[in-house]
């Protein structure tokens, strides 16, 4: 019971009992259990506890029908090779990076014995954190010594001995609730996860250089006046001090074009204007949850907050979720600030509640009121003047304003390089890279790689893929300031994330050291292979990787993108976007067999979802395209199979804009094989309901698609 009271970096055990989670229980504390590989997933870092069990659980085995399995045979070690070892290289970091206490082990299992003595040389030699205690119940001084001698701490006591001195020198403040005035008070889960924006004003220091370099405009940046005025700020503003308007904004645009330095100067002045405002860290996970218990003390309170979710596709189902609360109650406090991109967040599914209740802007190109702005703020700062070329400050004012507008594509932030110095971004980054150290190269070619392809980047996954040694990570930092930053992610986890300034560099670098299919290929195969998926910081990264825009797709070959989709399902087979993918390109490349097998697997293992039924109606549809020697009355057959199968799922899954797309799909197919119009008909009847239920403009576009391929059929839907 005595367990729970502390926040330990992480528990392993070899055993298959629940004690530890019946104490968190108890307490009412949450705990991440992982008892087998397929308990990793990609939801992102939370604030629970987590508990890596090395012999599986009590509760979860094989002969019970979980996918699980108790690891008490030479057969079942066999079994969850991948999954010992993924726990393995997780507690090697923590031994590297953290103290250690090692309790009732005798150290007989040879993989944590050379584990421990790994750990203690780097201690040893490298002055690498920690120490590593061994806490044993049976007093044994000459066990005591051979340890001692390799730099281990022995101790010997009972467990009650041992929490008993834990409790007596841990900090009061540890062991007890704090009362605190924070509206976040409500929700102790959000807290490493949110990043409360007064706080921030408070107590960041500006750095305009790393500003200049490409990184967005902090809110101390903000609060020194290094940012100019931007018009989408005022109609943030604007929108969320005035309760009678719509309580969401969605901000869209490609990236560099300013979206979070401009959402982060709207939420400076609500601060300013005694709003709560909170932005949520993109490296954790969203809990909807948590958010509306926010709601509900704000509204306690009678007040008003803002939170900002950055890359918000990447939350898009836990948004939708909160968003869903949020609706159903009586009063809405808590509003919400969401960015994106286009080609992210056109084709994800969103709640019809979304669309009732946001409004959206677009930004692209800089206004000539923007301009002028930066021109005001280049003539009334010294600090930003100074940054700016000689060749630029030459020119007068209508000189520079007509250069600016040929130019400003995108955000000072990221281009004002090549604003000012009137040279390509292109060139300034390449040139920047060919001045570094050939081993800085190697490392800033790696680091840009992973960002670009999607994969959460972190200190030790480079150490893993450039083979860099933990006692150098200082000196390659320093030597690499203002190109690559590290921040915490989790200090108690032992994760500090590494990113290049921007990711338009980060693409940009990755275009060119990674032009080549081979070498792209290379890199998603060392990323792949190396990630851990015991870190959920990592689950996280094989979703990333996935990304149609971003990721995998980058790799042109099909056959090559499934032997990486392979290696991801089997490091962490509970993750349901690779297996998509894996489904839907076996379709594409015609292996409709495989992919029936891949279908059937996943609703064995996964349940079914709407992706997955979707693929089930497109696999009928490619059998009836490209099967030989049938006749079009049996492919027929096959299309109204499908059509059913599409209006069963669409009463399961009636808000999927591309359960509608497949369904229209059908309609086509079936007049290509009959000359028949009825089930292209009941289609577009169906999705032109759903339009006006839905509101999403991405399901208007799908129906003006099929409108003009119906009116090409010599189809009139409307009479």
């Amino acid at each position: 019971m005595s367990l729970p009271l502390f926040e330990w970096a992480g528990i392993f055990s070899t055993n298959y009992d629940d004690l530890v989670e019946k104490a968190f229980r108890k307490h009412s504390k949450s705990l991440r259990v992982y008892s087998s590989n397929h308990d990793f997933h990609g939801a992102g870092i939370t604030g629970e506890q987590e508990l890596f069990k090395f012999h599986g659980t009590i509760d979860k085995d094989v002969c019970d029908g979980h996918n699980s399995r108790l690891i008490i045979t030479s057969t079942d070690y066999d079994q969850v090779t991948g999954y010992r070892e993924a726990l393995y290289a997780r507690l090697k970091d923590m031994l590297f990076s953290k103290s250690v206490l090692i309790v009732g082990q005798s150290l007989v299992d040879p993989d944590l014995r050379s584990l421990v003595d790994e750990a203690q040389k780097i201690k040893s030699s490298s002055g690498a954190p920690g120490k590593i205690f061994l806490f044993v119940f049976q007093k044994n001084d000459d066990l005591a010594t051979v340890f001692e001698a390799r730099g281990l701490t022995v101790c010997f006591g009972g467990i009650d001995e041992l929490f008993s001195a834990l409790l007596k020198a841990a900090p009061a403040e540890q062991l007890v609730m704090s009362v605190t005035t924070d509206v976040l008070g409500a929700a102790p889960l959000l807290e490493p996860a949110t990043a409360t924006v007064s706080t921030e004003i408070a107590n960041q220091s500006g750095q305009l250089e790393r500003m200049f370099s490409g990184r967005a405009a902090s809110y101390a940046d903000i609060a020194r006046g290094w940012s100019f005025g931007r018009e989408v700020s005022d109609s943030i503003e604007a929108q969320h001090t005035d309760n009678e308007r719509a309580p969401v904004s969605v901000v869209l645009g490609v990236a560099g074009v300013g979206k979070t330095t401009a959402v982060r100067m709207a939420l400076s002045r609500l601060s300013a204007r005694d709003l709560e405002c909170w932005e949520h860290k993109t490296d954790f996970s969203f809990e909807p949850e948590q958010w509306a218990q926010v709601n509900d003390e704000l509204v306690k309170r009678k007040k008003t907050g803002v939170l900002f979710v950055d890359d918000a596709h990447l939350f898009l189902r836990d948004l939708n979720r909160l968003i869903e609360i949020l609706a159903a109650k009586d009063s809405w406090a808590l509003r919400l600030i969401l960015v994106s991109s286009r080609p992210h967040w056109n084709p994800r599914l969103k709640s019809a509640e979304l669309f009732k209740n946001r409004e959206e802007y677009e930004l692209s190109r800089l206004s000539v009121t923007e301009i002028n702005g930066l021109l005001d703020l280049l003539a009334s700062s010294e600090d930003v003047r100074d940054l700016v070329e000689d060749t630029f400050l030459g020119f007068s004012r209508p000189q520079r304003l007509e250069r600016l507008k040929e130019r400003c594509d995108a955000d000072m932030f990221v281009c004002m390089k090549n604003i000012f110095g009137f040279q390509g971004i292109d060139t300034i980054i390449l040139e920047e890279f060919a001045s570094l150290h050939v081993d800085l190269q190697d490392i800033y070619r790696v680091v840009a790689g992973m960002q670009a392809i999607g994969a959460r980047v972190h200190r030790e996954l480079v150490r893993r893929l450039t083979g860099l040694e933990a006692g150098h990570v200082s000196r390659v930092l320093n030597d690499l300031e203002g190109i690559i930053e590290e921040y915490t992610v989790s200090d108690r986890d032992g994760i500090y994330g590494w990113r290049v300034r921007h990711p338009l560099i980060a693409n940009i670098l990755a275009s060119y050291k990674y032009s080549d299919q081979d070498d792209l290929y290379d890199l998603f195969d060392k990323v792949v292979t190396t990630i851990n998926p015991a870190y959920r910081f990592e689950a996280q990264s094989i979703n990333d990787m996935c990304d149609l825009e971003t990721g995998i797709t980058r790799i042109a070959d099909r056959h090559r993108q499934n032997v990486l989709l392979r290696r991801m399902i089997s490091n962490a087979p509970n993750l349901r976007v690779p297996r998509h993918r894996l489904i839907h390109n076996l379709i594409v490349l015609g292996k409709f067999d495989v992919a029936e097998g891949e279908i059937r697997i996943f609703e064995r293992e996964l349940s079914t979802d709407g992706p997955v039924l979707r693929y089930k109606i497109r696999l009928k549809l490619g059998i009836a395209k490209h099967a030989g020697g049938i006749q079009n009355e049996d492919r027929a057959a096959l299309v109204s199979e499908a059509s059913a199968m599409a209006t069963k799922c669409l009463e399961r899954f009636p808000d999927d804009k591309n359960m509608y797309r497949v369904y229209l799909e059908t309609g086509v197919d079936w007049y290509r094989y009959t000359g028949k119009s009825q089930l292209f008909e009941d289609a577009m009847l169906a999705a032109a309901a759903a339009q006006e239920r839905l509101l999403d403009p991405e399901l208007r576009s799908i129906i003006s698609k099929y409108l003009r391929v119906g009116e090409e059929m010599g189809i009139q839907v409307y009479g």
